[in-house]
Order: structure tokens, then sequence, then C-alpha cells
């Protein structure tokens, strides 16, 4: 069950914040952070040894390069988890730096792959924004935890 519980933490990300504040049209920025996350969750105990979860995460998170250097947001997701503690799943979140700037990503991790990210559209100055990413665990319990990311973003 705590292999599940990171899987949804992690990729609830909540990540940073991020800010292409002198992006130019067309180009793509990395960022990197570490993002912190505290966490809500239910758990199904399915009849066959696996559970269904649910997660919902509000997150804080720096980010490089940015002006700002903090990032905030919220994740909903599902997972599964089998009864050998092999998991996968699926979340999406929206993140904001301004009330007028924002990003929203789809994310999913999968056993032995980690976590990936695909961004699908933002707001403001992120307006059509595009790209992917990596998130990476660095610690995690039933009640939050933290990661690495890294988002590469094009801004149209």
């Amino acid at each position: 069950m705590r292999k599940e519980i990171l899987c949804m933490l992690l990729i609830s990300l909540g990540l940073g914040s991020l800010a292409p504040e002198d992006a130019n049209a067309g180009e793509t920025v990395t960022y990197r952070g570490v993002g912190t996350f505290v966490a809500n969750r239910s758990t199904l105990p399915l009849a066959n040894g696996g559970a269904a979860f649910q997660m919902a995460n509000d997150v804080v998170a720096t980010i490089e390069p940015s002006k700002s250097g903090v990032l905030y947001g919220d994740c909903a997701g599902l997972g599964y988890a089998d009864a050998e503690g092999e998991y996968s799943a699926r979340t999406f979140c929206t993140f904001a730096e301004t009330e007028t700037d924002g990003f929203a990503i789809d994310a999913s991790m999968e056993p032995g792959v980690g976590g990936t990210v695909k961004i699908i559209g933002g707001s403001g100055k992120w307006a059509g924004a595009s790209g992917d990413g990596t998130l990476e665990a660095k610690s995690a319990d039933g009640y939050g935890g933290s990661y690495n990311y890294e988002f590469r973003i094009t801004t149209p």
C-alpha cells in the first residue's frame, strides 16, 4: 500500500512555480524544482487482493528558472495497486503562478517507468502551452511527501 500512496502522491505533484516570465513565442523552457504536497486519499480494497485508490493533493513547489520561485497546485487522480504491490496511476493537476497565469498537466505512473507528465495547455502566459516532463519521488507517507520534477514547456 505504501507504493501506491507514493505513486499517487508523486504524480499528484502539486508542483511548484514554473514561470517562463521572459519566454519567447515558440521557445521551450526546462523547469526544475522540488514539490511538497499534502494528500487526502480513499482506498477501496478489492476482492483480488489489490486496491483502487483516489487522491487529491494541495502542492507548493520551487521552480527554476523563475522570478517568483514558487508555484501552487491542486491535483486529483485514481490508481490501482495489485496484490504484489505493482501499481499504476493517473492524475490531473492545475498549477498557478498568478490568478491569470497557470498550466495543466496529465501525469501517469507505471511500474518500472516512473512518473511521466504531459503539459495540456494553460492560461495567461501559458495559454496553449505544450510539453512533457518527469517526476521522481524523494519521500512520502500517508499524509504527503516531496518529489523532484523536470518539465519542458513550449509556449505558442
